[in-house]
């Protein structure tokens, strides 16, 4: 089935499907939905597919618009997105009583977009039940294909608007018990906290490690801990380091090298730390590296011990990679849509280990969002600049520990991504320069804590290339972690 887009705004039917494109031709069609309908339409990697079914969203519409352009009119009254571009209106059948629905939508240059239905007045429409209809506003913006062909981290063959309507069931059996979904129960099975060893052989294992319940070591000599951030686990947020680079940790420190996988998205810093110190012994001397949301939880460690009963801790050094110490305004509720959106992006476009396993935790907070339960994502709170936790964390008074810090600036090459870089996260959120997920001056910049500003640090350039995720592959970032390690 398939029909003419009518840039005039008036609606074109699908079936039960209806599409308004004001300022839009090009061509419309249904192609169904099921998982088979979904990758012969979009072309989508088994890496996507399988987070997909892993989290249990189904296809219920795979709706495709080709050979878009736009067009100079005026429509008035038609709707714009959050960020006041102009959009395409998709209404939908709700979904039926136990279920839930989204959109995931991506352009003709792969950029991804996911999209929380809206009531008339544009607020979240979380309406539960069976019987009536959902609209969803999406990008209308006619993205230029990428100059080659080629494949994505999660997307195949470009060129094309994609929508899909997705569902996932809000009601799940749990031990013969009928329960509603939560993210705290997904990440607490999937997830759980976990101390671990990180040696050469098993560190890029999603299982490898010995867990850690009692320290293994000497408490006389220095351990170092590794600390990763958001929707991670040590496994992939550490798997760049080539293995000579780890080889030399484990030289220096002797063997005493851990990580700790923790859960990000339902428990906040504070939970995660009152694990951590059940494991750690008194007395110890400790370095950390960390990642992102990480360098919170370091945080904690080194200023707030006592707290913890680890009076005794000594932190030396904590090296902060791409740390929200100011926090990111990506994690304030109202942006939370762009939030996922930038993490999918980054996924897409910078395919890195460990892809599915990432995507099925941006799945589980789409769900929050898409459920209403933003008060779920307590770890994701954390890093919100309005929220309550940053300004209890940045009031400490320094103590003996070293802070180093590296932050970058960055703006994608690639068509479509680099406009939304440019257009959504630059100019309409974030202000300033930004590594896509965290401003690039929040790792060291000052805040009433007294260990800020970081005055060791090292902020790379946009001509360096380093996103969010990318400085544990980058040859000089290591040789200043070595550096501030070893001095």
């Amino acid at each position: 089935m398939s029909e003419r887009l009518k840039p005039n705004g008036d609606a074109v039917r699908l079936g039960d499907i209806v599409l308004r494109t004001p300022g839009l031709e090009g061509e419309a069609s249904l192609k169904g939905g099921g998982t088979h309908g979904m990758r012969a339409a979009a072309l989508t990697t088994p890496e996507l597919e399988k987070a997909f079914e892993n989290e249990g969203l189904r296809a219920i519409e795979t709706i495709e618009l080709e050979r878009t352009n736009e067009v100079d009119v005026s429509v008035p009254g038609m709707r714009s997105t959050v960020f006041d571009e102009p959009a395409i209106e998709l209404e939908v059948p709700a979904p039926t009583e136990g279920w839930e629905q989204l959109v995931f939508f991506t352009d003709e240059s792969g950029v991804i977009n996911w999209s929380f239905a809206q009531d008339e007045q544009g607020e979240a429409d979380h309406t539960r039940g069976t019987g009536g209809r959902r609209t969803y506003v999406l990008r209308r913006r006619v993205a230029q294909s990428p100059d080659r062909p080629g494949t994505r981290g999660l997307l195949g063959a470009l060129g094309k608007k994609v929508l899909k309507v997705l569902a996932f069931p809000v009601i799940e059996r749990v031990g013969g018990e009928i329960v509603e979904w939560g993210v705290h129960r997904w990440e607490a099975s999937k997830r759980p906290h976990r101390l671990r060893t990180f040696t050469p052989d098993d560190y890029q294992i999603a299982e490898g490690g010995e867990e850690i319940s009692d320290w293994p070591w000497p408490v006389g000599e220095p351990a170092l801990l590794m600390i990763h951030g958001t929707f991670s686990r040590a496994h992939i947020a550490f798997s760049r380091m080539p293995v000579e680079f780890v080889e030399e940790l484990h030289e220096r420190y002797q063997g005493r090298v851990a990580a700790f996988d923790h859960m990000t998205l339902s428990e906040d810093p504070i939970d995660n730390v009152r694990f951590l110190a059940s494991r750690l012994p008194q007395n110890l001397e400790l370095d950390i590296i960390c990642h992102s949301r990480g360098g919170l939880v370091s945080r904690l460690l080194c200023e707030q011990r006592s707290r913890f009963g680890l009076d005794s801790l000594a932190v030396r050094r904590v090296i902060f990679v791409a740390a929200p110490n100011n926090g990111t305004a990506l994690a304030d509720p109202k942006h939370m849509g762009t939030y996922i959106d930038s993490y999918t992006n980054l996924l897409n476009f910078f395919p890195d280990n460990g892809i599915t396993e990432i995507l099925e935790g941006i799945i589980n907070v789409v769900k929050s969002i898409a459920v209403g339960g933003l008060e779920q994502l307590r770890g994701v709170q954390s890093m919100n600049p309005r929220g309550s936790f940053l300004p209890e964390l940045n009031r400490g008074s320094r103590g003996a520990a070293r802070y180093f810090a590296l932050g970058a600036d960055f703006e994608p090459s690639q068509k479509g991504f680099k406009e939304f870089a440019k257009d959504v996260l630059a100019d309409s959120i974030f202000g300033e320069k930004n590594d896509l997920i965290v401003p690039t001056a929040s790792v060291y910049a000052s805040n009433p804590s007294e260990y800020f500003p970081v005055n060791h640090r090292h902020v790379y350039p946009r001509q360096a290339g380093i996103h969010h995720s990318g400085f544990f592959g980058h040859p000089d970032a290591l040789d200043r972690i070595r550096d501030w390690l070893f001095s």
